[in-house]
């Protein structure tokens, strides 16, 4: 296999086919003894599938009726890939100890990628997939339906996505004792799980993303909340009953809704998805500690471009923010947090238009849309936050869409569907936040409350 095809989940399905069908031993790298927990989940259904898992958490003696091991290297066998559910930051230790014990491949969760551990990877010859579900794609190219399949199991309420807005819903739906599932395709707490500094959610002056979503999440499950790891391919609606089918089989239900949240916008030049995972990122809370004491630019003039460059400014030495505009449209208080931090300087009316770089990120080309001139840019890391597409392409035409493919729902939440709800990032709004994301949440769970009872 070509290991350049392996960086940040860009590998070619024959190839992860190939290994998957090769592959026998698998260590868990990160398995925790919660079953509700994705690691968890993910190393059900593997021992299930008929692979034999070795769990890897220096704090458990068994785990799943397996021996726990404190690291790779304690485990006795030949492993064939470490699955990893760790943090990303941890990514580039782990890939390290899977070369010194001659692993088959290395393969990180969704929303686990490190540019670091790429390079390394690829270096000594080792495998590496990042950002995938392994689970998720053993279904698709395999076709194991697993623990997980609901071949057509019935609830009143069907989530789909256990982001801010989907995680508020439950909460709200269970306490109104809705039969609730929630199918989420990574990581509960979506693009706020990623999200190292939240300031502006009422109750806490200052939180992590992670520590946030973790409660909700916490608190979704206390109320009897049931989330399984899948991913929708698509919905339909078959008289009032609506069917979800998913890689792992299907479901039915009287209520759905859709809280898939939007993932981040690509710049779409050159260069930019050969060097993902390679110098360039999307997510500064993931990758941002790679870069102490180096050069970064930011791409963007909002709240998470700027947000993200003030935390950059806690490891580089340098940041440099490329905007189209000769203004940011981040708020005030962020403006003014950027502008008096010595470390955080400007290219004003800039637009890229071509990453430069060979196995690694070297400069960045930059156009002034004023003057038309066009100047190279070295730096060391780029980070992009241009905006974001919501996740609605497994949709179909089964709701309206606006032009840029947001779901188009009432003040209730309801889409002309009867039955069928959005919440959230993926719903067309004029505010994206984590506080709009659980009131949309909400609004949407007590929709569903009264739809049900409409029908009753």
């Amino acid at each position: 296999m070509g290991n350049d095809k392996f960086a940040h989940g860009n590998p070619i399905d024959d190839e992860i086919k190939l290994l998957l069908m090769r592959a026998k031993n698998i260590a868990i790298v990160g398995l925790s003894r919660d079953e509700t927990k994705a690691s968890n989940i993910v190393a059900r259904y593997l021992k299930a599938r008929g692979y034999r898992i070795f769990p890897v958490n220096p704090h458990g003696d068994e785990i799943l009726g397996e021996r726990s091991y404190a690291t790779l290297r304690d485990i006795p066998e030949k492993i064939d890939i470490a699955d990893v559910f760790r943090p990303s930051i941890e990514l580039p230790g782990i890939v390290r100890e899977a070369i010194e014990v001659k692993a088959g491949a290395v393969w990180a969760q969704l929303g686990i990628y490190n540019d670091k551990a790429a390079r390394t990877a690829v270096n000594a010859g080792l495998e590496i997939i990042m950002d995938k579900c392994i689970m998720v794609e053993e279904k698709r190219l395999i076709g194991g339906k697993g623990m997980d399949s609901g071949e057509g199991k019935k609830y009143e309420l069907v989530i789909i996505g256990a982001g801010p807005a989907g995680l508020t819903a439950a909460i709200y739906s269970d306490r109104s004792r809705i039969n609730t599932l929630i199918i989420e395709k990574g990581i509960p707490g979506g693009q706020a799980f990623t999200t190292y500094h939240i300031a502006n959610y009422p109750g806490f002056q200052e939180i992590s993303g992670p520590e946030l979503m973790e409660k909700m999440e916490k608190q979704a499950k206390a109320l009897g909340a049931e989330i399984i790891t899948d991913q929708v391919e698509s919905l339909s609606v078959v008289n009032r009953e609506k069917i979800i089918t998913t890689l792992g089989g299907s479901y039915r239900a009287d209520a759905i809704i859709i809280a898939t949240g939007a993932d981040p916008r690509e710049l779409d030049v050159k260069g930019e998805r050969e060097l993902r995972g390679r110098g360039v990122s999307y997510c500064a809370t993931c990758d941002g500690a790679l870069y102490r004491g180096k050069e970064v630019l930011v791409v963007g003039g909002g709240d998470s471009a700027v947000e993200e460059a003030l935390f950059l400014t806690r490891f580089a030495s340098k940041v440099t923010i490329v905007h189209r505009r000769n203004e940011l449209r981040a708020t005030k208080i962020l403006q003014e947090a950027a502008f008096a931090n010595e470390k955080i300087s400007f290219l004003w009316d800039s637009v890229v238009t071509g990453i430069v770089g060979d196995q690694r990120l070297a400069a960045v080309k930059v156009r002034n849309v004023k003057t038309g001139e066009e100047n190279e840019v070295s730096t060391d890391g780029l980070f992009v936050y241009v905006g974001t597409i919501p996740n609605t392409g497994f949709l179909g035409n089964i709701v309206k869409l606006d032009e840029n493919g947001y779901i188009i729902t009432d003040d209730n939440m309801a889409t002309f569907v009867p039955g069928l709800f959005a919440a959230g990032d993926v719903r067309k709004k004029s505010l994206r936040q984590i506080v709009t994301a659980t009131g949309d949440g909400a609004i949407a769970a007590d929709s569903v409350k009264r739809y049900l009872e409409s029908r009753n």
